[in-house]
């Protein structure tokens, strides 16, 4: 089994109690497979209820495989920015952000945006949506 890259999207979800999303990722946190990147710890740490959990959260990031940021990595967001841009979807720069971590990383992406979809268009990367 490979590591996952797991979404900000899919940690909200996780986070909450969510059913389908804590049956897939308790498993691949028992596992040692997740790994996160720096936009999706920054988004799920800042949203944090209180200092107790953005402390416990910042913990549990911290155990986690930490994606380095992809090299080359404003060239390559605006030309995929662009690219998608002009087949009318402006996609956010956190998202290309991650997605490009994925790719490099050779990691599937978990997440719940469907957004990701559309990048898959111009960043061949593995998402699964859920």
């Amino acid at each position: 089994m490979n590591t996952t890259l797991v979404d900000s999207s899919a940690w909200i979800a996780f986070l909450r109690g969510d059913p389908p999303a804590v049956r897939r990722i308790d498993p691949l946190l028992a596992r040692g497979r997740v790994s996160t990147a720096g936009p999706i710890a920054a988004e799920v740490l800042s949203g944090a209820p209180s200092r107790k959990d953005f402390d416990l959260l910042k913990r549990v990031f911290h155990g986690l495989e930490w994606l380095s940021d992809p090299p080359a990595l404003w060239d390559r967001l605006a030309e995929h920015r662009f690219t998608l841009a002009r087949r009318g979807y402006q996609a956010s720069l956190v998202d290309l952000m991650i997605a490009l971590s994925a790719l490099d990383a050779g990691h599937a992406l978990l997440t719940r945006d469907r957004d990701f979809r559309r990048i898959q268009g111009v960043i061949p990367i593995e998402v699964e949506v859920f």
